[in-house]
């Protein structure tokens, strides 16, 4: 049978004879109470056992992986770190019966923080910030204690530039609020959540990277992955977030670092945190299996970080309550717009596909053939392109983006014409009707629309949006009612629906601009003329939506008023109102008799008083026997 060396923590010496022993096969055991003693020249010849708290090992450990000590873990009471990090049973007995049945110890990799053992995590950055991350294991009333702390210190938070260099010389600049670094990512559940939990050792640290550009980003951070008390990962990261998978990697600054090792604290000009291979020896079936040393590949995850100019622009200030665009950004942004500004073959083959679709599902009253043209037209892209022209005064923007609007608009009304006059059909259904008389709801559903198309350009990880916010907004089928309104001579078909793509056009471009400014895309000395130039196209396009807005409403008054009527036995239903000189009401009369003029007259009279205004009665009689 093996001989073991158990060294146990002296402290505890009573629970270690009342509790412990009795597990292990005292007659092979040399027992040493240990508390603190200098064991440089120990030279064990047998597996050596730990009951020992995580303080005593942080000392024991790096001299075990000195001298190449095969060592054991027996869970202590204050073995809190060593159990997390070495997957050791909690059950002493389960843990010993799991040493003693093992015969080859595996190898276990340990990392070092400027020459300290690190067992759990060394974290750079704002302590605020970084200690609701380091608790979200934590209890429900611990995080709310600590993100009250937070949120009251938001105003002092600032990023900080950091330079990182990996073991393979990639050079990462970038500002952060904080840094965590790891071995294994489940190591520390906020690493966990953004990474996800690996099934294979590997000799490599996971440096996570939190770089915040806004409050809303960091209210975003705390909601999704601080908060919730299951959160798993599926391995896309935020944009404010950025991760390496190194061997190691080394972290300065613009002066002295603030840092903490496994929660103390310590201040260098220089951080070097390393991994140093199958440093250990140990008895555990538990470990997880290790990839192989020839094995291992790099990761740098930082494409989304803050880079160049805009590190300068973001470090030490104060966060923006949303997340303003830099330099870069500004200059990717404008060049797809100003591809998106292009009149292409493509263009103009999906223009006029989508309005023939369009027409044909307005004909069909069909909802979903006319979604379908919505998704697939292009219309949307040189709106925003207009709308960002409008709000940096480029007029080159703006005159090639109004060009390809034209266009769009000109082929949409030519081959839905076109259709409309070899179609047989000339009967305004519902799809066609609901097209016809704009509103102020209308126009507040364009400038949102205008909102999300703006910020889906502007921020590519929510650009899979584009498709909701083209049905939302529905630019294509006013189109193709103005060209059915052509197609039949029909002034107020065309004027209706176009009325309604005015509306959609000129609320789409002011908010898009205005968002596109809020976002930080230009000054607002720069943009001044083209807003107001924008808010007096949409004032104007208002003026009818006003008082069509003002006749819905009355409408619904004079519904909601004639609702639950009767009279004499006689009801009121599917009532419909036409403003005019005097309103027009339409309704049918239910009764279970015919009736004559004089009782419709009374129903006429008593509706007037109900409303306090003349009306026009236009009643449809049935009997119900």
């Amino acid at each position: 049978m093996n001989q073991y060396v158990i060294f146990y923590d002296a402290e505890r010496a009573e629970l270690f004879e009342s509790d412990i022993k009795a597990l292990l096969p005292v007659e092979s055991c040399e027992f040493v109470a240990y508390d603190g003693q200098r064991l440089d020249d120990y030279q064990p010849d047998s597996p050596v056992l730990f009951w020992l708290s995580d303080d005593a090992l942080y000392q024991l450990l790096p001299l075990a992986s000195k001298q190449g000590w095969t060592i054991g873990f027996i869970p202590h009471p204050e073995m809190n770190r060593i159990h997390r990090s070495f997957s050791i049973p909690k059950n002493p007995a389960e843990a010993v019966e799991d040493i003693l049945s093992v015969e080859v110890p595996v190898s276990a990799d340990l990392m070092y923080c400027n020459h300290h053992l690190v067992l759990n995590s060394v974290m750079l950055g704002n302590p605020d910030m970084m200690k609701p991350a380091a608790l979200v294991d934590e209890s429900v009333w611990c995080k709310l204690k600590n993100l009250l702390l937070l949120v009251f210190s938001l105003k002092k938070m600032c990023l900080l530039p950091y330079k990182m260099v990996t073991a393979k010389e990639t050079v990462v600049n970038t500002a952060a609020l904080g840094i965590s670094v790891v071995y294994r990512p489940s190591a520390s559940e906020f690493t966990k959540r953004v990474v996800g939990e690996t099934e294979q050792d590997e000799a490599t640290l996971n440096a996570v990277i939190l770089a915040p550009r806004s409050m809303s980003e960091v209210l975003h951070f705390l909601l999704t992955k601080v908060l919730p008390k299951r959160v798993v990962s599926k391995g896309v990261l935020a944009g404010y977030l950025g991760h390496i998978k190194t061997e190691s990697i080394s972290l300065s600054g613009s002066g002295q670092l603030d840092f903490s090792i496994d929660g103390q604290y310590f201040n260098a000009e220089k951080v070097d945190v390393v991994v140093e291979p199958d440093a250990l020896q140990i008895l555990s079936s538990h470990l997880p299996e290790k990839i192989s040393h020839k094995d291992l590949k790099e990761s740098v995850r930082v494409a989304r970080l803050p880079k160049g100019e805009a590190v300068k622009a973001l470090a030490n200030r104060p966060f923006p309550l949303i997340h303003h665009a830099d330099q870069e950004e500004i200059k990717e942004v404008f060049l797809t717009l100003r591809e998106n500004a292009q009149a292409s073959e493509s263009y103009k083959v999906l223009m006029v596909l989508a309005t023939l679709l369009a027409t044909v599902g307005l004909f069909a009253n069909s909802a979903p053939v006319i979604i379908g043209a919505m998704i697939l037209a292009p219309l949307m892209a040189p709106i925003i392109s207009l709308s960002m022209g409008v709000l940096r005064q480029n007029v080159d923007l703006v005159t090639e983006s109004a060009k390809t609007l034209g266009v769009g608009i000109l082929l949409a009304l030519f081959f839905g014409t076109l259709l409309t006059v070899i179609t047989p059909l000339s009967s305004v259904n519902h799809e066609i009707s609901a097209r016809l008389s704009p509103t102020l709801l209308d126009l507040g559903v364009a400038i949102i629309s205008g909102i999300a198309a703006a910020y889906a350009n502007a921020r590519s990880e929510v650009a899979k949006s584009l498709a909701g916010v083209a049905i939302a907004v529905a630019l294509v089928p006013p189109l193709a009612v103005s060209s059915i309104g052509i197609g039949w001579w029909d002034w107020p078909v065309f004027w209706g629906a176009f009325l309604l793509f005015m509306t959609n056009l000129a609320g789409i471009v002011l908010a898009a601009a205005a968002t596109f400014l809020v976002l930080g895309f230009s000054p607002f000395q720069l943009a001044k003329k083209g807003l107001l130039l924008s808010l007096a196209f949409v004032a104007m396009v208002s003026i009818p939506l006003v008082f069509a807005f003002s006749s819905l409403v009355q409408e619904q008054q004079v519904a909601s008023a004639l609702k639950d009527f009767q009279m004499e036995g006689i009801v009121l239903k599917d009532v419909k109102i036409r403003s005019g000189e005097p309103m027009l009401v339409s309704a049918k009369l239910v009764s279970d008799h015919s009736l004559r003029d004089a009782q419709i007259e009374a129903v006429k009279r008593e509706i007037e008083t109900r409303l306090g205004t003349e009306i026009q009665l236009e009643a449809i009689t049935a009997v119900v026997k």
